[in-house]
């Protein structure tokens, strides 16, 4: 058997050659897919960008291609084409146009196809593909470059902005524990007036007087204690305006607590004749929250419940609500709130229509914030002539540990 002749390799300068004769029409071609694809697409950046790019593509591949199939690893100095990354670039569109390009220089070369061998040519068309996907990948480092650099400028700016911010919640900080400095002491100076006027009232109800003084100095203490009540809650409230009201959670026992919420209004459900029932669902002994923002968020409730009630009956319930969340329910047998003021109700400085008790008329507007605060919600249902039903929904912490 004769063994056959191996395949002599051809003159590689051919494929240079096959390629430089074909480079107008290559150029033509591109420019007219080009222009399709700006009609179609847009992109006219960077499909400019390329067009101008190609012809020395072009001319760094006719002069690399025949050095690298006669497998040369040193090149003689050539002019290097590319596709510089530019803002508003979009990488698909540069890997699906070098993409086009690298098959239309590969059609070119198999127009030799019958002379030059298979073998040699399939090289040719291979090492012409990779010519291509090298320059996307040397596009595509700059791309990632790029992003980089810009995703380091947004991070400088965020921080500068997030310096920013925290320079100015200073400011606010500073500005709001101000204003509550000026706060505490406008209420110590109404204090010490405040004592001066019950001091006053004091002496002149138990001194000598005739019946109009006693009813009028009798009218004054009233007021003054009542007063002097108002001053004190204002007070509470001082953390909360200054935005420095934090969550401090410890253990809670649910019947001492029902006990002494009871005992603090005790006193305002005998004046209005309101019966207060207290209780707790079976099984629940202890809670962990912060107790000091429970008791405010509780004694608000309560509160507003025995003033709409009059002579009615108020009922709080502890219970579960579900997995890791515990409910607070405030409901009472008073007039209800009616629809228009069901949406004015957690609003500053609003009390229903009709009421006679006064106040700061902050309470549920606390409460709400404070429930908030420790990652709950208030609700309520009520009808006119039916009473109202608050629910305070709370997380029980000693759950989620």
């Amino acid at each position: 058997m004769i063994a056959p002749k191996p395949l002599q390799p051809p003159d590689f300068g051919v494929f240079g050659q096959c390629l430089k004769e074909n480079s107008a029409r290559i150029i033509s071609e591109c420019a007219a897919a080009f222009a399709d694809e700006k009609r179609q697409q847009g992109n006219h950046s960077i499909l400019e960008t390329i067009q101008k790019n190609v012809p020395l593509l072009l001319d760094e591949l006719i002069l690399l291609l025949p050095h690298v199939m006669k497998g040369e690893w040193k090149m003689p100095p050539v002019p290097m084409g590319g596709i510089e990354c530019r803002a508003g670039h979009r990488l698909d569109v540069v890997i699906k146009t070098l993409g086009g390009i690298s098959e239309m220089v590969v059609l070119a070369l198999l127009r030799l196809k019958g002379s030059v061998a298979d073998v040699f040519l399939d090289d040719a068309c291979r090492e012409v593909r990779l010519f291509f996907d090298l320059k996307v990948a040397n596009y595509c480092l700059q791309f990632v470059a790029a992003q980089e650099m810009e995703i380091a400028l947004r991070v400088s700016q965020l921080k500068e902005a997030n310096e920013r911010l925290l320079v100015a919640t200073e400011i606010s900080r500073a500005s709001c524990r101000s204003r509550v400095q000026l706060l505490e002491g406008v209420i110590h100076e109404l204090r010490n007036c405040l004592q001066s006027l019950l001091l006053y009232a004091s002496s002149l109800v138990e001194g000598p007087r005739d019946p109009g003084v006693a009813e009028i100095m009798e009218r004054l203490a009233t007021n003054g204690v009542h007063l002097q009540k108002l001053l004190d809650r204002v007070q509470s409230y001082s953390d909360l305006l200054a935005g420095e009201c934090y969550v401090q959670l410890g253990s809670v026992d649910v019947d001492p607590f029902l006990n002494e919420l009871e005992q603090r209004h005790r006193a305002l459900a005998g004046t209005t004749r309101t019966r207060l029932i207290c209780r707790k669902a079976d099984g629940l002994t202890a809670i962990t929250t912060d107790l000091n923002k429970l008791n405010l968020i509780a004694d608000n409730l309560v509160s507003n419940a025995i003033q709409a009630a009059k002579a009615g009956m108020v009922q709080v319930e502890v219970s579960d609500d579900g997995p890791e969340r515990l409910l607070l329910k405030v409901t009472d047998d008073g007039n209800g709130i009616g629809l228009v003021e069901a949406r004015q109700i957690f609003r500053v400085m609003h009390h229903v229509s009709g009421s006679h008790f006064t106040g700061l008329k902050l309470g549920l507007l606390a409460s709400r914030y404070v429930t908030h605060l420790l990652g709950g919600e208030i609700k309520f249902e009520s009808e006119v002539g039916k009473g109202a039903c608050f629910r305070g929904v709370l997380p029980n912490f000693s759950v989620q540990r």
